[in-house]
């Protein structure tokens, strides 16, 4: 037994649970530092961990510490940024090593390299004696340059032949790593600020300036240039020696986005899901080494380790994808706020459409805001025009998908060269596929769902789990050859646009179209050179898309998303309408919105298009003050699933004694059967817990750790979600 003192180090290792363990470390890693990647063994198993304490000291009484086994020399967690790390596995309730594991991409923990593009170019004016063989190979390239793989087809060899002319002086063999992705090009922007951005850069340079750090909301409304404000303000930083650190809520916004960035900076940084594990290793290695002054991604970009961020910007703050709907479940544009005020630098949090959540903090002081009311140029909000389906359908003698007012929208729209979006939330054929001789209707063996009909591909799928089948020939419950497709999505509807308007050339944007590698910028690289007129869509297409020659956009079933039982329902549909309309009237000419929907007169809708955003933001805040839903609450929801359905409802109701008895003056919802209690092939429920603020939240479920927390269960996985996004 060790009982003298040694250089120990506590390693978060990602695994539910404590947040630390303690390794003794050997003379060989004496140099370990707080933040480094570490491997060390646990039980039978070898496995990866971050340095978060090391300190000379005797071990516990009666314990034998093992030693760390290795470490990453290129990898380590800035300081500021594992402080963050700290402060969110606390505030989320995940273990530290969880959450370090979200934040740190496996393929940098594992030390993935990226793959190596290698091309030949001959060197000029080379005379040496080669063998007839070589001065083939040689004459072959024709003096181009050419990656390894053309130059070998083209001579016929491999790379060893290139490797013995390298030698001989006759070719250079160079390696090239750079991240590979669609370059978008961005119109100039060589206007002037108008007033309010002015007034807005000036305010948050002057805390820049002074070294003061504040939360500010730039409320703008949409094409108000709120991205010519980020882009000022970066210059400041950037010229201080300081990083800048961008966020976007989607993959699809970050290409457009970052080309504009980079017609003004040359060192910036996309960061995104959609590269490969050799490309996130590389980025991740880059940014720490301070080769980047800005970096623009998605939500995990907040965890690029940038050496000195001197300003975070969160644009759309509104967006739910900032939710992280796995471990960690954090919400960055709360994190984004926590880290501007551990580092001390401003931030800011863009949007024209802004949450209620950061309304309120604007409302109660904790916000600055700033105010983008006109388009610069003098553009204009589109023209709403609102179609009652009710009506059309009557009208048309017919479940009519298209209003004839859309219709010859966009026929005016081809016939005058300009373009249009149409929106609409729901991919795939149809999402209903039943029997008209008996009503069954087909659904996922492994979910609560419909299956939705993709007609290209001739399948059923599962949009929740992914699983998929042929369509079949007759209905599985008779067996007779009736079955039909009901409702609509964006592949229906691009064929019925393109039978309605035969001239019409249309690109799809949806999860089917873009799942190709840099998806998204491809098809918005081809919409904004003008090989389409229409753009067709599900929410990829809402916001932050600026394309000037868009004159008109359509949104169809603007309403279907109020039957959502979610009390965000009507805020995120207020959200998507003013979205999405602000796609038009972009440039020069202005522009048309076509809304339809059955329930016209939803508040959500209306005030969206009639520019009313108090009106609606006074009147959902009554409804949420009144019910105690944020931001007048703290919300915590538990979800418990299993195989074994006896087996989720027992240990639900279990815990849920626990939960009540932690519960000091929390309204406890549950536990109870969730919205969709059958899930990729798992039992659900659920609980709420509505505390008076997120304060109360963070005190209830400290009450809940006193008490021993919830007992696990080997059948049963229970999961927190702290200030959650879904609740039914």
């Amino acid at each position: 037994m060790d009982t003298a003192e040694s250089l120990i180090a506590d390693v978060a290792i990602d695994c539910p649970g404590r947040d630390r363990y303690s390794y003794r470390v050997p003379d060989a890693l004496a140099d370990v530092a707080v933040g480094d990647c570490v491997s060390v063994p646990f039980g039978p198993r070898s496995l990866r961990g971050f340095v978060v304490a090391v300190e000379r000291r005797a071990p516990p009484a009666g314990v034998t510490l093992r030693d760390l086994a290795g470490r990453r020399p290129d990898v380590r967690v800035p300081p500021h940024l594992l402080g963050l790390i700290q402060w969110g596995a606390r505030y989320y309730r995940c273990s530290l090593g969880e959450f370090l594991a979200g934040a740190v991409p496996a393929p940098v923990r594992e030390g993935t390299r990226m793959d190596a593009e290698i091309s030949v170019a001959p060197v000029a004016g080379f005379a040496a004696k080669v063998t007839a063989r070589q001065r083939a190979v040689l004459d072959a390239l024709a003096g181009e340059t050419l990656a390894l793989a053309d130059a070998c087809e083209r001579a016929g060899t491999d790379r060893a032949m290139f490797d013995r002319l390298a030698k001989l002086g006759a070719v250079t063999v160079s390696e090239h790593r750079a991240v590979q992705e669609v370059r978008l090009d961005a119109r100039a922007e060589d206007h002037e600020l108008t007033d309010e951005q002015r007034i807005a850069v000036g305010e948050v340079s002057q805390a820049l300036t002074e070294g003061i750090q504040r939360t500010y909301l730039l409320y703008g409304i949409t094409g108000s240039g709120k991205t010519l404000v980020y882009l000022e303000l970066a210059q400041q930083v950037i010229a201080s020696g300081k990083q800048v650190l961008l966020l976007l809520p989607e993959i699809g916004l970050t290409p457009q986005l970052a080309a504009r960035v980079r017609r003004r900076f040359a060192r910036v940084a996309v960061w995104h899901s959609g590269f490969t594990d050799g490309e996130r290793a590389s980025l991740w290695r880059e940014v720490a080494a301070g080769a980047f002054d800005l970096v623009v991604g998605t939500r995990s970009a907040l965890f690029a380790p940038l050496p000195k961020p001197g300003l975070i910007i969160v644009d759309e703050e509104h967006e739910q994808s900032y939710k992280q709907e796995s471990v960690p479940r954090y919400h960055a544009r709360d994190l984004a706020v926590v880290y501007g005020g551990q580092l001390g630098v401003p931030v800011v949090l863009g949007s024209a459409t802004p949450s209620l959540e950061s309304v309120h903090n604007a409302r109660t002081g904790r916000y600055a805001v700033l105010t983008l009311k006109k388009r610069p140029l003098g553009g204009r909000l589109p023209t709403p025009l609102v179609v009652d389906m009710r009506e059309e359908c009557h009208a048309q003698k017919k479940q009519a998908h298209l209003s004839r007012e859309l219709i010859d929208r966009l026929r005016g729209v081809q016939e005058r060269g300009e373009q249009a979006i149409v929106l609409l939330n729901r991919r795939g054929w149809s999402p209903v596929v039943s029997c008209t001789d008996c009503g069954h209707a087909l659904s996922c063996t492994h979910c609560d769902i419909s299956l939705t009909y993709h007609k290209g591909a001739a399948r059923l799928r599962c949009h929740y789990c992914g699983d998929q089948k042929p369509m079949p020939p007759v209905c599985p419950a008779c067996q007779q050859p009736t079955l039909g497709t009901f409702g609509l999505g964006t592949e229906q509807l691009a064929a019925t646009l393109a039978a309605e308007v035969p001239s019409l050339k249309i690109l799809r944007v949806d999860a089917d179209t873009v799942a190709e590698r840099q998806g998204h910028a491809k098809l918005f690289q081809a919409f904004s050179e003008g090989a389409a007129d229409c753009l067709v869509g599900t929410q990829m297409v809402a916001k932050g898309l600026d394309f000037p020659r868009v004159t008109l956009v359509g949104i169809l079933c603007a309403d279907r998303a109020l039957s959502v039982p979610d009390f965000r329902a009507a805020e995120r549909t207020y959200q998507l309408v003013a979205q999405v309309s602000g796609r038009a009237g972009r440039g020069a000419k202005s522009g048309t919105v076509v809304v339809q929907a059955f329930d016209v007169a939803a508040p959500s809708i209306r005030c969206a298009l009639d520019h009313r955003p108090k009106e609606f933001v006074d009147a959902e805040m009554d409804l949420r003050r009144d019910y105690g839903y944020p931001p007048f609450s703290g919300l915590v929801r538990f979800v418990w699933t299993s195989e074994s359905q006896a087996d989720v409802q027992l240990v639900a109701a279990e815990h849920g004694r626990l939960i009540a008895s932690a519960a000091s003056g929390d309204v406890v919802l549950g536990p109870n059967p969730a919205g969709l209690a059958f899930l990729k092939g798992q039992h659900r429920w659920h609980a709420l817990i509505k505390s008076s603020s997120r304060g109360a939240a963070q005190g209830f479920l400290d009450r809940l750790d006193a008490l021993g927390g919830l007992p696990r269960s080997r059948k049963v996985h229970v999961s927190v979600d702290v200030d959650p996004y879904v609740t039914s």
